[in-house]
């Protein structure tokens, strides 16, 4: 690991082959981008959102291969996992960051809304890891989870349940698949993307008024923490949960 400026450089990622999902947007992007600069191989992975993905290889050419799937359905997953590894000739990292965050109050919370948080969130979470276990001889499966799986989350406990099973698969993946494969995931807090815009902009003043950084995460703060647990720099790193939420958990003092 050596510093350029403010970004830190891995070496040991230049020309490892890497699948990242939800590379279109946010935290994805974000990951896609970090590893190109490293000198990576990125197989990047998008539902829609093509043009995002696009723009992004023409800045590294013969380095990013699209892989379009619907990582809701077990077919798309085994596909995705499947096609990323014959297009870079491997698998050593993957970085799963596809997901979706949507309301739902207990009361009003229909079959549709949380099979959907489910299947997109968590089976997709053990359908990749299942695939790339069969494919990876050794590397690194990184998932992204959420401050919502550590504590809850009041009116979207269909989300903070989706992402609390991914950290409980963590821990046991990380043991399964040891010592060739390590098992980490790094758990967000509040970050400016696309997916939260809407609700930062009705809340974020309230949100940072109880962040101890006092601000939103950026998604380069995220895949920041991926890169690094991707990296030989973490190699006794396994099972670790690296919460990236400015302090939000902290407890806070009482009187």
């Amino acid at each position: 690991m050596t510093l350029r400026g403010s970004k830190v450089s891995y070496p040991d990622l230049c020309n490892k082959k890497i699948l990242v999902t939800g590379a279109s947007s946010g935290i994805g992007l974000a990951c896609a981008k970090g590893f190109l600069e490293q000198g990576a191989l990125v197989a990047a992975h998008y539902r829609s959102g093509e043009a995002a993905v696009q723009k992004l290889g023409k800045r590294f050419p013969g380095r990013l291969f699209k892989i379009c799937a619907d990582l809701a359905e077990e077919s798309d997953c085994v596909r995705a996992v499947d096609e990323s590894a014959k297009a870079l000739g491997g698998l050593d990292v993957v970085v799963h960051s596809a997901g979706i965050w949507t309301d739902g109050p207990i009361k009003n919370l229909s079959r549709k809304t949380l099979e959907a948080m489910f299947k997109t969130n968590t089976f997709s979470s053990y359908y990749l890891s299942r695939e790339a276990a069969k494919r990876m001889k050794a590397g690194s499966l990184i998932f992204i989870g959420s401050t919502a799986g550590q504590r809850g989350e009041p009116g979207h406990s269909h989300y903070a349940g989706s992402k609390g099973a991914v950290q409980s698969m963590v821990a046991s993946l990380a043991q399964e698949l040891a010592p060739a494969i390590r098992v980490n995931l790094v758990s967000p807090g509040w970050v400016r993307t696309p997916m939260s815009e809407e609700a930062l902009k009705q809340r974020e003043a309230a949100i940072v008024s109880v962040v101890p950084l006092k601000r939103v995460a950026e998604a380069e703060d995220v895949a920041a923490a991926v890169l690094f647990l991707a990296s030989g720099v973490s190699r006794h790193l396994t099972g670790v949960d690296i919460c990236c939420s400015g302090g939000a958990l902290l407890p806070m003092p009482r009187g």
